[in-house]
């Protein structure tokens, strides 16, 4: 099975309780590695500016092949997690790349293709009908169409404002019916749903189209078929490991669905996300 990743790479400056850590990110890397050292065929298309190629050689060190697209910009964001709680994160948008465009599109074909953007406009949504060609099966993380600077147009009275906010996805009807996975957090289903509670909200978002939902939330994830729900637990974690933490359990999931069943995948996904939380960096295998 060959897996394919969409999104930027992101310069992350992670700061836990005060204390920054400046390193490669975004979900691309988290998940293309991840997804890799579990045993898939996995390839990334990313945007990046090309002083910047290098500072993501651990991609290529790790297996992976990387499609690096012509952009003058890379994306940074700095994210700060003040307490123990690893869904208490607030973001703020340094730069941001181009934009992916239905040229660069053209080159990609994989089983499965996983769009992972960062912040909204990054892959515009209109793209998804033309990713839908591309793949068996689509997937796609709710972070790219929810998060946006509040410097966007119409957001902030000064302009200057890149603290990172979530709002609704105004086309969420049309777009979700192309999905066979859409990977929401506990806040971003929220924001989509105005449910606090998981299995609601996946409920939900699978009644507007989705065909499988996946939620992880502090204590776990949660897949829902419009069937059956299944759930795991996450093991205790260190909150320095909790970047890459949706983008390793999509990966994981992902990877595994394809010879386990649901409940099965499920649990799997949450104890490979559970180790990679023990450390900063991508998934590593025990050994």
């Amino acid at each position: 099975m060959q897996i394919c990743f969409a999104g930027h790479l992101s310069i992350d400056v992670n700061v836990v309780k005060g204390v920054a850590h400046t390193t490669c990110g975004g979900g691309v890397f988290y998940g293309a590695i991840a997804a890799h050292r579990l045993g898939a065929r996995t390839t990334v298309y990313t945007k990046c500016a090309a002083a910047d190629q290098s500072k993501f050689a651990e991609l290529a060190a790790a297996g992976v092949p990387v499609t690096f697209l012509p952009s003058a910009t890379s994306t940074s964001i700095r994210n700060d997690y003040p307490t123990d709680n690893p869904d208490d994160r607030t973001s703020h948008l340094i730069s941001r790349g181009a934009p992916f465009s239905a040229a660069d599109l053209e080159a990609i074909q994989a089983d499965v293709l996983h769009v992972n953007p960062l912040w909204r406009g990054e892959f515009p949504p209109d793209l998804l009908p033309l990713a839908r060609q591309r793949t068996e099966f689509l997937a796609a993380d709710a972070q790219g169409f929810l998060r946006r600077a509040a410097d966007d147009p119409g957001k902030s009275p000064t302009g200057d404002d890149k603290t990172m906010v979530y709002r609704d996805w105004d086309d969420k009807r049309r777009y979700l019916p192309l999905l066979d996975l859409f990977k929401v957090d506990a806040k971003e289903a929220r924001i989509l749903t105005g449910s606090d509670d998981p299995r609601a909200a996946a409920r939900q978002l699978r009644a507007l189209g989705a065909r499988t939902v996946l939620l992880t939330h502090q204590a776990g994830v949660l897949v829902h078929d419009g069937r059956e729900f299944f759930e795991a637990p996450f093991a205790a974690y260190a909150i320095e490991g909790r970047t890459g933490r949706g983008d390793t359990c999509t990966a994981a999931f992902l990877v595994a669905r394809a010879t386990m069943p649901l409940a099965a995948a499920t649990a799997f996904a949450a104890r490979v996300t559970s180790e990679k939380m023990q450390y900063r960096g991508p998934y590593r295998p025990a050994t």
